[in-house]
């Protein structure tokens, strides 16, 4: 009963979330709108195989079908920095995705959230979405199988590099982060105490910081409200939370579900 119960209430925010007028502001099976998102898959090793034959002129350039894309994006990177996951029921939980430009999506969405999302979990009562990105995405770390380097336990300067411009400490700058820049950042982010990081997500370290640009909105109804990042042995995993009024009103709720699905590896 439970599960029918549980079944019913994925349809209906399936429907609650998809206008009727077009049919890229649909959910996909992937967990994606195509009006706001283009899916971003990897070819499978069968697929390079055919793309080398096609430049051998040995075959045709066949039509591209699902066997020839490798999902489960989340799943490898998260595995890459040694940290596991577990899929929550009350989330649809998407594929791999860029968001599409402006005028779909506010270029302020771009800049806080970046363009490529790892994976969109929908929660099953409309108000959050939770967009996770993932260091594991790094082509080094990926094409050398490396595993972290645990004899990092200090947050990288890199880190706030990132939030200098999420922060609008110093928009759009590439010179190296000063440490006037990074005392200022520190003002701005929530720090969680080392036990709190460890017993929750087995984390060396955990931010929160609020997103207060009014324009990075998504779909016209989610206002980007907070990121959370979780770091160890210098990488790291970020949920950004999407939410609408009613959401935010209820926010902890959220955060709770991300503290149950996410845990760094010893």
């Amino acid at each position: 009963m439970n599960n029918i119960k549980r079944l019913l209430s994925m349809i209906c925010i399936i429907v609650y979330l998809a206008p009727v007028y077009g049919q890229k502001d649909t959910i996909t099976s992937d967990g994606l709108y195509l009006k706001y998102n283009t899916p971003r898959y990897h070819m499978s090793d069968f697929a390079k195989q055919n793309i080398l034959k096609i430049l051998n002129g040995e075959i045709r350039n066949p039509a591209p079908k699902d066997s020839d894309m490798e999902k489960g994006e989340l799943s490898r990177m998260t595995k890459l920095i040694g940290l596991t996951y577990k899929a929550l029921p009350q989330y649809i939980i998407s594929e791999t995705f860029y968001l599409n430009e402006p005028p779909l999506n506010p270029r302020e969405l771009l800049w806080t959230a970046c363009s490529i999302i790892i994976s969109q979990w929908i929660h099953e009562d409309g108000e959050c979405i939770l967009f996770i990105k993932c260091s594991g995405d790094r082509p080094i770390i990926k094409g050398k199988g490396m595993k972290p380097n645990k004899s990092i336990d200090r947050l990288p300067t890199n880190v706030f590099g990132r939030l200098r411009e999420r922060l609008n400490v110093t928009p759009m700058s590439f010179k190296e982060i000063t440490e006037e820049e990074i005392q200022e950042i520190k003002k701005k982010i929530n720090m969680w105490p080392p036990e709190k990081a460890k017993e929750t997500f087995n984390a060396q370290y955990v931010i929160t910081y609020p997103i207060k640009s009014k324009k990075s909105v998504y779909m016209g109804k989610y206002t980007h409200k907070m990121d959370l990042m979780m770091t160890k042995w210098g990488e790291h995993l970020t949920v950004s939370f999407l939410v609408t009024k009613k959401g935010n009103k209820n926010i902890e709720k959220y955060i709770k579900d991300v503290e149950e699905a996410f845990w760094f590896e010893d």
